[in-house]
């Protein structure tokens, strides 16, 4: 009885004591780094196993005991064998054997990777906060051996509408040109950097990376003719919008209204921004400027009957719109002010107006406010004319204005217009 008792007391100790032991016998034993670097070089040797190779060596980089010494040498061995396994694709492609351009192109995106990293470490400082790098020449020397073929991958994957795939390819190459040209010792840029630094922007664009097309943009715009750097401006300022970076955003369009005013968008975008703000006195300073600048277009004489709407200053904004109609005779939003004014007009009229039928001026207030409803009514016929899609936008106000003209066949039309709609 007397040993049950002891053994029941010691069996936990005893089973944790085992346990213990298994936990540790079941833990994989750590390879040390000096087999991991002999497992590289045997790879890179037999042509074989590189991407086992690379893993264990990537996966050591958990190492708590690690330095950045040895880290930036892990990544740099990582390199050389992502070079390694282009070349198996390169091999097979001079042996006329099928291989796979993607993977030939990506393992040096891969390896421009790898030498990113080791010279973020090599660069940072040690406990004392000294930089002592001592793998640059290494990565240099590599990245340069290579930089023909990342541009050929950026153009691979151009061909191919792969912009996601291309971009990276060419931000790598717009991004070490400056190093190429220290290497050469030449003191031009290289021919292929502008119409590089065109493709990155562009690629990041069409994928919606905003960062990389900001990142590239202004460098791009500065190689471009000025109708293609209009357009690159464009898409800067699309992308701090999409970065939502408010002030970035303003920042870029008074610069795309100042140096490319004959390019509508930035105006369009600055205007409608000052409109939102109730700025409407800027926002006609800035069609004023760019009339002065241009001769003035449609959408500028538009911008500044829509301030003046907004501020119910109708005859300004009639004035306005008649000389956005004389510049564009279709232009509908220039009609739609004009037609919105008088309607206000009338309404406002009709709110003034004697009320009593027996006083004179009843028949005078009468007669003022159809003759707003009758200059109304071709503004906003017209915009139906131009714009039959947006029903929004005329169907209402022609039914006031065919009710007030007591113009019967014309109301019922619209008041079935309408009530099909609901």
């Amino acid at each position: 009885m007397r040993w049950a008792l002891l053994l029941a007391f010691m069996m936990p100790a005893f089973l944790s004591v085992n346990s213990a032991k298994q936990k540790k016998a079941d833990k994989p034993k750590q390879e040390k780094m000096a087999t991991l670097y002999k497992n590289a070089r045997n790879a890179l040797k037999n042509q074989s196993g590189q991407d086992a190779a690379r893993d264990a060596l990537l996966g050591a980089l958990a190492r708590p005991a690690l330095k950045n010494r040895q880290k930036a040498k892990i990544y740099y061995h990582a390199a050389l064998l992502e070079e390694s396994l282009n070349g198996v694709e390169n091999r097979k492609a001079f042996l006329k054997q099928k291989y796979d351009t993607a993977v030939f192109f990506n393992k040096l995106r891969d390896m421009y990777e790898r030498l990113r990293l080791c010279d973020s470490v090599d660069l940072a400082p040690d406990a004392k906060g000294r930089v002592r790098p001592h793998m640059q020449r290494r990565t240099r020397s590599l990245r340069l051996k290579h930089r023909r073929n990342i541009l050929g991958g950026g153009r691979f994957f151009l061909s191919k509408k792969d912009y996601a795939s291309a971009y990276p390819f060419l931000d790598l190459y717009t991004t070490y040109s400056d190093e190429a040209a220290a290497a050469s010792g030449q003191t031009v840029v290289d021919s292929v950097i502008p119409q590089a630094e065109t493709w990155a922007t562009l690629s990041a664009f069409m994928v919606d990376n905003y960062g990389g097309t900001v990142r590239h943009a202004d460098a791009a715009i500065s190689y471009a003719n000025p109708s293609t750097a209009a357009i690159l401006h464009e898409y800067k300022v699309r992308s701090f919008a999409g970065l939502g970076n408010d002030s970035a955003w303003v920042a870029s369009l008074k610069q795309g209204v100042e140096t490319y005013p004959n390019h509508d968008y930035f105006f369009v975008q600055l205007a409608d921004w000052y409109q939102g703000r109730r700025d409407f006195d800027a926002e006609r300073r800035l069609a004023d400027d760019l009339i002065a600048r241009t001769g003035g277009k449609a959408i500028h004489y538009y911008a500044k009957s829509k301030s003046y709407l907004s501020e119910d200053r109708y005859d300004e904004c009639v004035a306005c719109a008649d000389s956005a109609i004389a510049l564009q005779a279709d232009c509908a939003d220039a009609f739609y002010n004009k037609g919105i004014a008088f309607l206000n007009e009338a309404v406002i009229s009709q709110e003034m107006s004697c009320k009593d039928i027996k006083n004179p001026q009843y028949l005078a207030d009468k007669e003022r406010t159809q003759g707003f409803y009758q200059q109304a009514r071709p503004c906003m016929e017209m915009v139906r004319k131009l714009q039959p899609e947006r029903q929004d936008r005329w169907a209402s106000p022609l039914y006031r204005i065919y009710l007030n003209l007591n113009l019967g066949d014309e109301f019922v039309e619209i008041d079935k217009l309408l009530n099909a709609k609901k």
